[in-house]
Formats: C-alpha cells, sequence, structure tokens
C-alpha cells in the first residue's frame, strides 16, 4: 500500500478505536535490553516504525516475539553494543537505544540517527549528557560514534531546552548509574511518563516523571515484567481534526483525553463540540468552522507539533485567516506545498505560515515527503471534491496502523491503489 485515494465531501460519522502510541512504545521497546530476562508489551502498535525497532533489538542479540499487538523481548543472553547502520538511518527514536546500551553495557556505537525531514534535530543534547555520567566519546573511522564508560556515575543534569529524546536517554544511563542523578529541564511530555512507569515496574527509582526535574536512584539490575502501551495522542488527535475539518459526529474509542487539553481547545474554538466519556471521546461538527486566528506549537502541555502539518487542512477550510506559529521544530512546513496544489493558500516560512482560509480543495495527485504531512494531505482529500491519490504512504505506515480503516470506519470513502 504505497498509495491511498479518497472520494471526499461528506461528513464523518462512526466510531474509531485508537491505536497504542508510537512515541511510548519505541523507547520502551529501547529500554527492554536493560532487563535481562523477558518483557512483555501490549497495545503495541503494528507499524513500520515498531518493526523497525524490533529488528534492531534482534540484530544487536534479544529474541523478539510479535503476536498481534504483543510483543515479547527476550533481553537474558549476550548483546552487541553496535548498533546496525541500515536500520538507524531509518527512524530517529533509534537514538533512545545509545542510553539503554550503555546502562546495560558501557558501550554503544552508532551512526546518525535518520527519521521524518521536520526541521533541524541536533544530537548534543544527548552526546553532553552521556558526558555528564562519565562517558567518552569517539567518532570511528566510518563514521560511527562510540560512547563508552568503564561506569556510569549519577549526575547532576540540566537541560537548556526540552528535547523528550534526551530525557527519555539521559534516564535510561541513570536507571542503572552508581548513585544518585537529578534531570533538570526535562521533557514532560506523556511518552517520558509512560517510559518512567515501565521502567519502575521493572524495579527502577524514579520520581517526577512529568514534572521539570526528574530524580533517578541507581539499581543494580532490572527485572523482568509486563507492561500495556497507552492509546496514541497524536492519531486520536488526527481523528479528531479530520472531524472538524469535514464535519460529522464520530467516537474515538479509548482517546487519551487528559493528554489531549490543548488540541480540544483549539477545536472547540473552531465550532467543534467535545464530549469527553469514561470509554472514549465524541467529537462534533455540524456548524460553522471558524479560524483561531492564531496556532502555536510548543512543547507538552502545548499544542503538538505532531498535529501541525493536519490542523493545516482544517485552517485551509476556515472561515478566518490564520497564523501558524512553529516553536518546536523548524522547517516544517514542507507539507504546505502540496496543500497548495489541492487549492490551499499557505504562504510558509522556517517557523511561521500564513492560512488563508475559506478554500474550497480540489483533489489531486499529491506525495507524502514525511509521516505527519502525510495524514495532513489524507484528511485535505477528505474536505477535497472529487478524487485524491496520495502517494509515498509508507511514510504514514510509520505511525498509523491504517489510516485507510480507521477513516472507513468513520464513513469516509477510502481505500489504497490497488482496490479501485
Amino acid at each position: 500500500m504505497d498509495s491511498i485515494w479518497i472520494r471526499g465531501k461528506r461528513p464523518l460519522y462512526g466510531e474509531m478505536t485508537v491505536q497504542g502510541s508510537k512515541n511510548a512504545v519505541l523507547p520502551i521497546l529501547a529500554s527492554t535490553i536493560l532487563i535481562a530476562g523477558k518483557t512483555t508489551l501490549r497495545n503495541c502498535p503494528d507499524i513500520s516504525d515498531v518493526d523497525c525497532m524490533c529488528r534492531i533489538l534482534q540484530k544487536i542479540g534479544a529474541t523478539v516475539t510479535k503476536t498481534g499487538h504483543e510483543i515479547c523481548v527476550d533481553a537474558s543472553g549476550a548483546l552487541q553494543s553496535r548498533l546496525p547502520a541500515e536500520e538507524v538511518v531509518r527512524m530517529r527514536s533509534s537514538i533512545v537505544l545509545t542510553g539503554a546500551l550503555l546502562g546495560r553495557l558501557g558501550q554503544a556505537s552508532f551512526c546518525d540517527p535518520g527519521g521524518c525531514v521536520i526541521g533541524d534535530r541536533p544530537i548534543d543534547l544527548h552526546l553532553k549528557a552521556f558526558a555528564r555520567f562519565g562517558c567518552q566519546i569517539r567518532r570511528e573511522d566510518d563514521n560511527f560514534l562510540t560512547v563508552f564508560a568503564k561506569r556510569l556515575n549519577g549526575a547532576q543534569i540540566r537541560f537548556p531546552f526540552s528535547s523528550v529524546g534526551a530525557t527519555q536517554n539521559a534516564i535510561l544511563c541513570a536507571v542503572c548509574a552508581k548513585g544518585e542523578t537529578v534531570l533538570t529541564g526535562c521533557a514532560k511530555e506523556p511518552e517520558v511518563v509512560s517510559l518512567c512507569r515501565f521502567l519502575n515496574g521493572a524495579g527502577a527509582k524514579i520520581e517526577g516523571a512529568g514534572s521539570k526535574t526528574i530524580r533517578i536512584e541507581g539499581v543494580k539490575k532490572l527485572c523482568s515484567t509486563e507492561f500495556s502501551i497507552d492509546a496514541d495522542r497524536i492519531v486520536a488527535g488526527t481523528c479528531l481534526i479530520g472531524v472538524l475539518a469535514a464535519g460529522g459526529e464520530a467516537f474515538l474509542r479509548q482517546a487519551p483525553i487528559g493528554q489531549l487539553t490543548a488540541v480540544i481547545t483549539v477545536a472547540k474554538k473552531m465550532g467543534a463540540q467535545i464530549i469527553p466519556t469514561p470509554k472514549g471521546l465524541l467529537v462534533k461538527r455540524a456548524g460553522r468552522l471558524v479560524s483561531p486566528l492564531l496556532l502555536e506549537t510548543d512543547v507538552y502541555p502545548g499544542y503538538p507539533t505532531d498535529l501541525q502539518s493536519p490542523m493545516l487542512t482544517a485552517l485551509c477550510c476556515a472561515e478566518g485567516n490564520c497564523m501558524v506559529s512553529e516553536r518546536v521544530f523548524n522547517g516544517r512546513f514542507g507539507v504546505h506545498e502540496q496543500l497548495n496544489r489541492m487549492g490551499a493558500a499557505i504562504v510558509a516560512g522556517q517557523t511561521s505560515a500564513e492560512v488563508t482560509g475559506g478554500r474550497k480543495l480540489h483533489g489531486e495527485r499529491v506525495f507524502a515527503k514525511e509521516l505527519r504531512g502525510g495524514a495532513a494531505l489524507v484528511l485535505a482529500g477528505l474536505c477535497a471534491e472529487h478524487k485524491t491519490v496520495v502517494e509515498n504512504c509508507h511514510f504514514i505506515r510509520r505511525g498509523y496502523e491504517d489510516i485507510v480503516r480507521d477513516f472507513r470506519e468513520l464513513g469516509a470513502d477510502i481505500g489504497t491503489e490497488t482496490e479501485i
């Protein structure tokens, strides 16, 4: 499935179940190598990034068994410290394996990680944190970096700005380091909290997850454990924005309501009715779709940068113009060119964009260039007249189990190219 077609201009009605979280499961999978035993993870999303992480774990010596949405990792055997370049370059989240390998083996070798092209994402903060634990860093002849230490010692680390990956890597280093580690300026994202809950369930001693200051008392070892992955707030937000843009009424089962506050606030300003229930989130939009005038992304609990691209589609259709300020990643407006081919009017720079509202989108053959931009094009197809075809949908598969299935369950006329 590398192409998705959509026949739009019909409101969405139905129910769908939100999958497990991509951004939560990847660092948790990486952290399983700290456990010299078996780990069972449930509600894992069936996405290509999870497949990539599982291949990396297998190539460095772990045994991985996947059955439906359950993954079992046995890291009791001998592990290798060198991460396979052919997999690392595919996925940015592979960087968190370095902290886990340091905690387990005292050494990690890796090349620069890959991932979506959404702006500058240097690894300086990760390397500086490793150095604080007593690590040395060496660049090899083959352009690999090797980070190593005779012993990891607890450290006082202050992050100059919020970084989810650097926070997670520091936590993974600290869990089995000697003594206490205090991290300040930490990322507060739910995915950091999930990682800490998982590690504490395996015997770690972590306090303060979800706040700016996290304290970790190192332990000698972690034990086998089981854990269920939270629902994906970005997938839930994508479906919420789809209903907002196309209109209709949909129930999002298992939506992580408490993690969607900023998205819900914006959606209500634009004309949606949002009703939380114990089993999920009911989203309605039958009246006017109006611009919020200003949208700013920010680190959690602010509006998530991963939902900036999908929201661009809704803003194109809303009454009134909107200024969008991207405060997390520069260069994250790449999808605007494809949206403009469909009739949008977006003028974008590196960190801001001006979106003209009230546009009538029309179907085109468009091309995804990264994960969330690909999802935005699918949403645009839901709102456009005639048929839209989105190419390069392997990008979407990195984070969405089956975006075609999800929107079909909400009544969309959508399918893969082979189904035409």
